[in-house]
Formats: C-alpha cells, sequence, structure tokens
C-alpha cells in the first residue's frame, strides 16, 4: 500500500513538474514577446554581444519614493527606455550591431556628449539623494530631478530626461505655471509649456518600464521555485519507492516460502482428514449405538426392578398359602378346599408366567450384555486404532521436527561455509593488497632511483655551471679590478678588521629586529582546527536538515496525493448522487463540475442544472422553485454520500409547486430510512406523508400554542 501511494504520488508529481515546465515555457515566450516589443530585446542582444559600455536603460539607473512614481515616469515618457553608454564610439557600434542583426531600434545617450537643454546649470539639485524643498502654499513640490536618486555620473542624463519639469500635488496649481513651465501632478496629468494638458485615467504599466524595479517582472519565479521544489520532492519520492521496492522484492522470497509452507500444511492437513475421516465416521456411529443401547439396557432395568417389585407380594402370597395348607386339617369342607385349590391353581399359573417373564427378561439382559461387551470390544479396537493414528501422527509430526533440525544444520552448515568463503575472500584481499604493496615499492625504488640519476645530472650540470661561473667571475673581477678608480680608497680599519662575517651578524640581526614588529599569531592553527571542526558540524547538521526537509516534503505530497484521492473519490460519489436525484425531483439532468480539473482542490465547484424543457441559463435566470430543487439535490446527494444522523429543513417548499412537493416528500420518505427528519412546512402534501404531525399556531395573547394532531391529519 505504501508502494502505492508513493507511485500516485510520483505520477502526479511528474504531471503537475510537465504543467509548470509548460506554464514556464508560456510566460517565457510571453515575456520575450514583451521584450521585443518595448525594445529590451534589443538591449538585451547587445549585452549577449558582449558591447563593453552599456550601463543600461535611465529607468533602471535611479531610484524614485512611490509616492512620487507616476508623476515623474509620466514626466519622463519613452526616455525611460533610452540607453546610457560610455560615449557616443559606443552607440555607433550599437545601432551598426542592431542594423545588421535587424533587431530593432534604441535611443542611446553617451555620457561624453550627452547635456540637459539650457545646458543643464541644475547645481547641487542632480546630486544623489537630494530631498526637496516643497513649497505647500502653491501646490510645488520640488523639480523632478530633484525627487530621483542617481549616481553623480548621471547628472546631465536626468537633467536631460527631465529638464526644468515642475512637480505639483494638484492639477490646479499646476495650471498657474501653464505656459511658462513643464510641469506635472502626482495624479500623472502633464502640462507641457506649449500650453498642452494631456490627462485622464492610467491603464495599469505592467508593460512598461518603471523606476526602482526591473521592467521583466518575472512572472515565472514562483513557478520555478515551485518546480524546483518539485524536483527535489520527486527525487526523495523516488528513493523512497526504490526503497520499498527493494524492501517488497527482499520480502517475496520469504513470502513464497511461507506460501509454500502453508500449501504444504494445507494439504497435509486435508491428506489427515480423507485418511481418518471413515475412522472418525464409524467411531461416531458406534458412539451412537452404543449410546442407544445403554439407554435400551436402562429402561429394561427399569421394567426388570417393576417385575420384581410386583413379584415380591405374589410370592409372600404363595409362602403364605403354602403355610395356611399346611396348617389346614381334614375336616375342612370340599367348597373350601377346592376353592383353596383354584386359588392355588391361580397362583402357581401366575408364578409360572411370571419366572417365564423374568426369565425372558434375564435372557435378554444378558443378550445386551453380550451385546455390550461386543461393542466395548468394539470400541477398545477404535481406540487402540486411533491410538495408533495418533502415534502416526506424531511420528509425522517427529519426522517433520527431524526434517526441520536437518534444515537448520544446513543452514548453519552453509553459513560456515559462507563463513568460510568470507575468510578466503579476506585472506585473498590481504594477499592482494600486499601483492599492491610490493608493486607500489617497487614503484618506488624505481622513482627513487630515477630520482637518484636525475639528481646526478643535475649536479654534473650544476658542477659545469659552476665551473663556468667561476670562469666568468674571474673575468668580471679582471674588468673590475680595471674599473677601480687608480688610487683606490682606503676601507676603514675597524671594517677590515670585522671581515664580512660581522657585516652577515648585523644583516641577521636588522631582519630579526624587522620580524619582531610582526608578531605571528601561534593561536591561528588551534582557531583553525576548532572552525573546521564547527564547519564540520554544521555541515553534518545542513544534511540532517536537508534529510528532514525532503522527509516533510514527501510527506507534504503523500498526504496532498490522499487528500486528493478522498476528494475525487468523493466529488465521483457525490456527483452520481447528484444526477440520480436531480433527474428524479425535476426530470431533468445536471451534474457536478471542476472549474480546474487538473488540480481539483486548487479550484471551484460548478453545479451544472438543466430542469426538463428548460434552456440552459444562469442560476440567476433560475426561478425560487428552480434553485431549490438544486440546492435540496445537492444537499441530499452528500447526505447519500455521508449520512447524518438528523436533518432540519425549515420551509425548504415554500417555493415549489403541490407536484414537485409530492416529489420531494417522497424523496424525503426514502431518505428517512437512513436519518430522521424534521420538516417545518405548510404544504399539505408534505404534511400528508409525515410520520408524526405537530402543529404550531399562535393562541390568543400572542404565545405560541403545540397542538398535537392525528396522523389522519
Amino acid at each position: 500500500d505504501s508502494l502505492a501511494i508513493q507511485q500516485r504520488t510520483r505520477s502526479r508529481l511528474e504531471q503537475e513538474q510537465t504543467r509548470l515546465e509548460r506554464e514556464i515555457a508560456r510566460l517565457e515566450s510571453r515575456r520575450d514577446a514583451l521584450q521585443e516589443s518595448r525594445g529590451t530585446g534589443a538591449l538585451r542582444l547587445l549585452l549577449e554581444a558582449g558591447l563593453d559600455g552599456i550601463h543600461g536603460p535611465v529607468a533602471q539607473l535611479g531610484e524614485v519614493e512611490d509616492r512620487h512614481r507616476l508623476a515623474l515616469e509620466v514626466a519622463a515618457g519613452a526616455r525611460l527606455g533610452q540607453v546610457v553608454v560610455d560615449d557616443d564610439r559606443i552607440a555607433a557600434q550599437a545601432i551598426a550591431l542592431l542594423k545588421s542583426r535587424r533587431a530593432g531600434r534604441l535611443t542611446f545617450l553617451p555620457l561624453n556628449k550627452i547635456r540637459a537643454p539650457g545646458g543643464g546649470n541644475s547645481g547641487a539639485a542632480f546630486a544623489r539623494g537630494a530631498r526637496p524643498g516643497g513649497d505647500s502654499g502653491t501646490g510645488l513640490i520640488a523639480r523632478a530631478v530633484e525627487l530621483v536618486r542617481f549616481e553623480p555620473v548621471y547628472e546631465q542624463v536626468f537633467a536631460y530626461v527631465f529638464g526644468d519639469t515642475l512637480v505639483f500635488s494638484d492639477l490646479s496649481s499646476a495650471r498657474q505655471q501653464l505656459g511658462r513651465s513643464r510641469a506635472v501632478t502626482i495624479d500623472g496629468e502633464l502640462l507641457e509649456k506649449s500650453g498642452a494638458m494631456t490627462g485622464g485615467s492610467l491603464s495599469p504599466r505592467s508593460g512598461g518600464l518603471s523606476f526602482g524595479r526591473s521592467s521583466d517582472q518575472d512572472e515565472a519565479e514562483p513557478l520555478r521555485r515551485r518546480l524546483l521544489e518539485l524536483g527535489e520532492t520527486l527525487a526523495a519520492c523516488r528513493r523512497e519507492e526504490s526503497k520499498l521496492a527493494q524492501t517488497l522484492e527482499q520480502q517475496k522470497p520469504q513470502l513464497r516460502e511461507l506460501e509454500q509452507r502453508q500449501a504444504a500444511l494445507v494439504a497435509e492437513r486435508n491428506a489427515a482428514r480423507r485418511n481418518h475421516g471413515p475412522l472418525l465416521e464409524r467411531s461416531r456411529q458406534r458412539a451412537e449405538r452404543l449410546s442407544r443401547l445403554s439407554q435400551e439396557q436402562s429402561g429394561q432395568q427399569q421394567r426388570l426392578a417393576v417385575i420384581g417389585q410386583e413379584l415380591t407380594p405374589l410370592q409372600e402370597e404363595l409362602h403364605q398359602l403354602e403355610a395356611a395348607e399346611r396348617n389346614s386339617d381334614g375336616h375342612d369342607d370340599a367348597t373350601a378346599w377346592q376353592q383353596l385349590q383354584q386359588d392355588l391353581e391361580a397362583a402357581d399359573g401366575r408364578l409360572d408366567s411370571a419366572r417365564k417373564e423374568r426369565d425372558a427378561l434375564l435372557q435378554s439382559q444378558r443378550e445386551r450384555q453380550l451385546a455390550i461387551e461386543r461393542l466395548g470390544d468394539q470400541r477398545q479396537t477404535l481406540e487402540e486404532e486411533e491410538r495408533r493414528l495418533q502415534e502416526a501422527v506424531q511420528a509425522l509430526a517427529a519426522t517433520h521436527t527431524s526434517w526441520r533440525e536437518q534444515q537448520h544444520q544446513l543452514q548453519q552448515q552453509r553459513s560456515s561455509l559462507q563463513q568460510q568463503q568470507s575468510d578466503l575472500q579476506e585472506r585473498f584481499g590481504e594477499q592482494r593488497r600486499a601483492r599492491d604493496a610490493a608493486e607500489a615499492e617497487v614503484g618506488r625504488q624505481r622513482q627513487a632511483l630515477q630520482q637518484a640519476e636525475w639528481n646526478l645530472e643535475r649536479l654534473r650540470e650544476e658542477r659545469e655551471g659552476l665551473i663556468e661561473e667561476q670562469r666568468s667571475g674571474a673575468v668580471r673581477l679582471q674588468e673590475m679590478e680595471q674599473a677601480l678608480p687608480d688610487p683606490r680608497p682606503e676601507i676603514p680599519e675597524e671594517l677590515r678588521l670585522a671581515g664580512l662575517e660581522a657585516l652577515q651578524a648585523d644583516l641577521q640581526a636588522i631582519q630579526q629586529r624587522m620580524e619582531a614588529l610582526e608578531p605571528v599569531n601561534m593561536l591561528a592553527l588551534e582557531e583553525l582546527e576548532a572552525l573546521e571542526q564547527r564547519l564540520a558540524e554544521l555541515n553534518e547538521r545542513l544534511e540532517v536538515l536537508n534529510s528532514e526537509r525532503e522527509e516533510l516534503l514527501l510527506r507534504i505530497e503523500t498526504v496532498a496525493t490522499l487528500r486528493q484521492e478522498a476528494f475525487m473519490e468523493a466529488f465521483t460519489a457525490v456527483d452520481g448522487h447528484f444526477r440520480e436525484i436531480f433527474a428524479s425531483l425535476s426530470d431533468g439532468d445536471g451534474h457536478l463540475q471542476l472549474e480546474n480539473p487538473d488540480d481539483p482542490l486548487e479550484g471551484g465547484l460548478t453545479l451544472v442544472a438543466h430542469p426538463k424543457g428548460k434552456a440552459v441559463r444562469r442560476l440567476a435566470a433560475m426561478s425560487g422553485g428552480e434553485k431549490s430543487l438544486t440546492a435540496l439535490s445537492f444537499l441530499f446527494a452528500l447526505q447519500r454520500f455521508r449520512p447524518s444522523p438528523f436533518y432540519a429543513l425549515d420551509e425548504v417548499d415554500s417555493f415549489l409547486d403541490g407536484v414537485n412537493v409530492e416529489r420531494l416528500a417522497a424523496l424525503i420518505a426514502t431518505q428517512a430510512e437512513q436519518a430522521q427528519f424534521m420538516v417545518v412546512s405548510h404544504r399539505r402534501p408534505m404534511i400528508a406523508a409525515a410520520e408524526r404531525t405537530i402543529g404550531v399556531t399562535q393562541a390568543r395573547g400572542a404565545h405560541t400554542q403545540v397542538v398535537g394532531l392525528p396522523d389522519a391529519a
């Protein structure tokens, strides 16, 4: 996910970079065209040709205050674009170059020839930074040339540009000098000495020259800064993307290994399920059968207990009859004897039947006991088989564990082999370094031998030079002896006795005193070391700050990408809901439109609504009902995208007719499945569609009264 986000961020930044490059190219082309139209293109041609002595246009050589700027620019007029050069020779060369290149025309002001009208006797007013005195009584501010700050070398240039032009605060004050001198007002009205007056509204002077700032305002500079920032962010984004891709590639083998392991475990689990399935099914069936037989056994035991309870009184009665028969005498009458005999036979019959039933129950109990024993044997067999399967599973697990241990041993063996390989590589590197050191030593010995040979040759040459110098010195000494005066001057005895060594000692002392005049700062090395350490720390901090800045820029652009994607997701969803809802409310078509599709967050949002049967018009030309339907469509589109739990609408249907009120009521009823709506309305279709109605009226005394209404109201 992080890699995908970085890729989308990089794609967005590359698109923005391409757009900025196109915009910068367009602005540069426009600037070049403006320069050509104003003549600055011709000046740039002269500068690129390497022609010396060009100072620049008049507008760039002076500075003015903002409140005087308009008046001075109007007073200077077209002379602001005239080019100042050193002398007329350079002006002639520039004119010839423009003519040969057909680059246009320029007016040049050579400093060695230019003179102001009337001799340019301006005095100290032309000095750089001269401040006007002003005459508040007559509205006169100062002479125009006094309001410009310039270098003294351009004194005659600005005297020529402005002449004797005066600057006034308003037109009424300037009119007093009409016909006597040239005047200009702060608002830009120009009054010529001939009596001509120029004034009115001024268009913005973005295309002309201006004092105190460059005439070519670089509109592309913010774009270039943004382009540079984009370049840094793109580089950081590409590095982060490469890092994430590398991490992903490193994780892929582990992922494949885990997937293979998972597939093997799943296959093993499925095989175990297939192998244990029949046994588990048989065990389940036998467990169910055993449970059923256990229930039957408990039922038969309960029945046997009931029969035993019924048999006990019968046996007691039989014992009593037998005792009575033994105790009875022969004098009883035959009737009593027969009755007793019948009772005895009946008791014997019941006893026989009870015994038979008991025998049958005992036989059934023995059969069930045998069945239980057989089931127990089968259960024991199943348990033994299950135990054997568990042992097999444990054996498989042990085999798997041994395989893992063997794999671990193989990995350890591989690690040891890799360690041996690294050791061998290290030993090979050491031997190779030793070989390189030996070769370097041989090279140094060869170089030393060659240097010794060169030194020997140099010493031979020096010896020959010394021999030649000695020969020439002897010749020169003879010539100097011949040049000495015939009576040679006497050398003082002290100097002769001291000799050359004393003179050298004096010379050394003088040099020591000279060195003592300028002591060497021995702490300079320590200060240099401290400064170098400080510089290293600052460079390290600068690198940390640069990395943090790149990381912050990358995070900002990543958040911008996520924000733009979230906005476009919301815009697409709301646009779809708006189309659907507007079509259902007005039987027309509408959609949402971005003002800047390339950069949606930098532009606005437009609702394009076309009700059925109506021509496309501006929003101001739509009726109140159409505006209400459009606004409600947008509101419900937002509600569908991100529902709120509660909505309160206050007479939103006041501008709608009956049919549209019914449509709105149906839409609100549909939307009420996801949220709760409280609608204030006085329209019957809206009230009729409500689930609960509360009436509000004005009672006597200007009090508000709440009245409950039935649903049928």
